[in-house]
């Protein structure tokens, strides 16, 4: 708020802490701070608290964007008590107390500045992805895994109902293939991320299904999972013709850059989580859901459910096996490959 031409701000410190962790929650946590730093401008110190392993990765998204301290979420008080003693400023958290709310039916920018800001985008534009920081070519970056035409597959899932089917990658492998483009897996086969389970908050456990892909295709693909940093795995997305894979981390990653975007979902449905660029939920981009299936995207069509959607309701995972190569080709032609 301004009067005579100033404005008045009640705090000199603002302190986002983005406790919900995962790559893709902190990826979508960034257009509301963007949003904060641009309506404060310098007046306002702002401290942004995040897993140890994504401090370097959320420092250069944000840098374009004006000046934001990047600090290890590991050493923030989570004492409320012990915080107020401390003076440090104002605090938001990028999520709501457990079982308060859900995010079943809201997008998760949308519920990232409803945390954050108490408040919600007011145009498509505020919804943007932190595109800005540039994307290094492989020569000026001395990780050089790939020359060439080709295309990034992240094939890991955190569930069962997030898998990149094997039968549903072969058809596709092959394709991109025959168009001349190598095939690059990419991912980590471990998570820094914690759950809730038996005895309290238990890592997540990636899987895929890259071993039931036929010899004569992996041994065409350059397999660089658990071989990057996020960095690394951005600057490859961001050099590929595509990145083609199921709702996860490196789709949100890739959502960081300019690259085309093959991004299927399952539990969700696009409109609650799409990948803004540019002012457009389309920009190079294409979204495929499976086909057939009435409980296709479940998480976005239940209300008021305790479901824990990292588990398949009716516990088949259907919608995996219902997800069909040509929708991704078709996308991947639609795209220009």
């Amino acid at each position: 708020m301004y009067r005579n031409g100033e404005q008045i701000v009640h705090d000199d410190r603002m302190n986002f802490c983005l406790n919900q962790g995962a790559l893709g929650d902190v990826i979508t946590s960034l257009p509301a701070i963007i949003a904060a730093r641009r309506f404060y401008l310098d007046g306002l110190t702002m401290h942004v608290w995040v897993p140890q392993h994504l401090t370097e990765l959320v420092g250069v998204l944000l840098a374009p964007y004006g000046k934001f301290e990047i600090l290890r979420f590991e050493d923030f008080e989570m004492n409320g008590a012990k915080r107020a003693a401390l003076d440090i400023g104002s605090v938001s958290f990028n999520q709501m107390a457990y079982n308060t709310h859900t995010r079943n039916r809201v997008h998760m920018v949308d519920f990232a500045f409803n945390c954050l800001l108490d408040s919600q985008p007011e145009s498509m534009a505020e919804r943007n992805y932190p595109t800005a920081a540039p994307v290094e070519s492989w020569s000026e970056d001395e990780f050089m895994p790939v020359t060439g035409r080709y295309v990034a597959f992240p094939v890991g899932a955190t569930s069962d109902n997030k898998l990149f089917r094997a039968s549903v990658m072969v058809p596709l492998l092959r394709w991109v293939l025959g168009k001349g483009y190598v095939p690059v897996l990419v991912g980590t086969k471990t998570s820094f991320v914690k759950a809730q389970g038996e005895g309290g908050l238990q890592p997540i456990v990636l899987r895929d299904e890259a071993d039931l892909i036929p010899q004569d295709i992996i041994s065409r693909c350059v397999d660089l999972r658990n071989q990057t940093s996020l960095l690394q795995l951005r600057n490859i997305c961001g050099n590929a013709a595509a990145v083609v894979g199921v709702d996860g981390g490196t789709i949100h990653l890739a959502g960081t850059t300019n690259t085309n975007i093959i991004y299927a979902l399952t539990t969700t449905l696009p409109k609650h989580r799409y990948i803004t660029r540019h002012g457009s939920l389309s920009h190079k981009i294409r979204y495929v859901v499976p086909r057939d299936l009435e409980c296709a995207g479940c998480q976005s069509r239940w209300i008021m459910s305790r479901q824990d959607f990292r588990e398949c309701a009716y516990g088949d995972n259907l919608c995996t096996e219902r997800l069909h190569s040509d929708d991704f080709i078709n996308g991947l032609k639609e795209l220009g490959l």
